[in-house]
């Protein structure tokens, strides 16, 4: 096991590589490009666990320029090794008779290759922010509508809170953008109370957080 800044390292064959720190664990792949005797390793597949949320802040952390560095050196990792041996490269470049894991396997989770091919082709997916499509997505029923609420009078419950969200879930599910404008109308009050009472019931974890120009 070597290790590169506070990365460790160990090096599989088959190309393997497992980076590990103390929040994150990287598995990634490396396979030769290029031509001649010598053929770079560069990573090829990455497969990512962390005890926080993945982001793009979290991705930059992973030194992929200083493994593919640390593999591909003539000299190996310890400048001292005789002959200009990298026992780490070998161990990369050693063939393996039993895949760990496969980029197929996880093809295989999500659909045939045929299917998958109409997905990747899709004339109608989804559209969301930031450029990315959903494609094979149908919403689940979400059943019979919630007994319609009245206007609260006097302290607002808990369980009035759980009975707005419910509607309000409801109102989301079946594709309603102002659920609040829909709720203020039924029980006759303004959006602006109806928001409060959103509010309320995400703090108290009845509804999930908002997002900014999602439904309201």
């Amino acid at each position: 096991m070597e290790e590169t800044n506070e990365w460790r390292l160990i090096c599989a064959p088959g190309g393997w590589v497992r980076a590990t720190d103390q929040d994150m664990k990287v598995y990634m792949r490396l396979r030769e490009t290029g031509s001649g005797p010598a053929p770079r390793l560069n990573v090829h597949t990455v497969v990512m666990e962390s005890e926080t949320p993945i982001s793009t802040a979290v991705w930059r952390q992973v030194p992929f320029e200083d493994i593919e560095r640390f593999a591909n050196d003539p000299r190996g990792i310890l400048n001292d090794q005789p002959g200009g041996w990298n026992p780490p490269r070998t161990a990369l470049l050693t063939p393996t008779d039993v895949e760990p894991v496969a980029i197929e396997d996880l093809e295989r989770h999500f659909g045939t290759a045929e299917e998958l091919a109409q997905h990747d082709a899709a004339s109608n997916p989804v559209p969301h922010p930031n450029g990315l499509f959903l494609t094979d997505w149908k919403p689940a029923d979400p059943g019979e509508r919630p007994e319609r609420l009245a206007r609260p009078v006097g302290r607002i419950t808990d369980d009035f809170l759980a009975d707005l969200a419910r509607s309000y879930q409801w109102l989301v599910a079946k594709g309603y953008t102002s659920p609040s404008t829909m709720l203020g109308e039924e029980m006759q009050t303004s959006v602006g109370n109806v928001r409060r009472w959103v509010s309320t019931a995400r703090k108290k974890g009845l509804l999930p957080p908002g997002r900014p120009g999602r439904a309201g």
